[in-house]
C-alpha cells in the first residue's frame, strides 16, 4: 500500500515537473486522494509557499500520514502547515486553547506601539498559527514571527505577512 502511495506521489511530481510550473494544490489533492484521504482539505498560499492541511481525520496516524504525503509533493520548495483535527480528540479543549493563543497574540500586538498600527491577524488551529496582514518592513515581519513563536501554546508558525511597498 505504501509503495503504491509513494509511486503515485513520484509520478505526479514528475508529470508536473516535465511540462510547466506545478499547480501545488491540485498535485497535493491528487496525492491525498490516491492515499485515500479525501476528507483532508488543501489550501495553498502561493506567495509564502505554504500548503495548509485542514479538516478532520480519524486518528493521529492519519494526521501524520497526510502531512507526509503533502510534504513529499512540496519537498524543499515550501512547507506544510498541518492544521488537521483528530476526531474526538478533545475538540472543545483545542478550540479553547486556540482562542487563548489568539487572544494572547492580539494583546502582544496591541501592546507594541509600532505593531498595533499595522494590519496583523492570526489564524490559530490546533496550536498552528498562520500570520496574515501587512507590515512596513522585513524587521517588523521578523519581529512578529519571533514573538509568535515564543508565545505559549504555539506549535508552529507560518508567517504570511506582506511587506508594504512604499508608494
Amino acid at each position: 500500500m505504501k509503495l503504491r502511495i509513494y509511486a503515485a506521489i513520484a509520478a505526479a511530481s514528475l508529470g508536473v515537473a516535465c511540462h510547466r510550473a506545478p499547480d501545488t494544490e491540485n498535485t497535493v489533492r491528487k496525492a491525498l486522494n490516491q492515499a485515500n484521504m479525501q476528507q483532508v482539505d488543501v489550501k495553498v498560499d502561493d506567495d509564502e509557499h505554504i500548503v495548509h492541511l485542514k479538516g478532520t481525520v480519524g486518528s493521529l496516524a492519519e494526521r501524520s500520514r497526510a502531512e507526509e504525503v503533502a510534504g513529499a509533493i512540496v519537498g524543499t520548495s515550501g512547507r506544510v502547515l498541518n492544521e488537521l483535527t483528530v476526531k474526538g480528540l478533545n475538540d472543545t479543549t483545542a478550540d479553547d486553547l486556540d482562542g487563548d493563543i489568539r487572544k494572547h497574540l492580539d494583546r502582544m500586538i496591541d501592546n507594541d506601539p509600532t505593531l498595533k498600527q499595522r494590519d496583523i491577524n492570526f489564524e490559530v488551529t490546533n496550536g498552528m498559527v498562520a500570520i496574515k496582514g501587512d507590515v512596513r518592513n522585513a524587521d517588523e515581519k521578523n519581529r512578529v514571527g519571533e514573538m509568535t513563536k515564543a508565545a505559549p501554546g504555539v506549535k508552529e508558525v507560518a508567517n504570511g505577512l506582506h511587506i508594504e511597498s512604499d508608494q
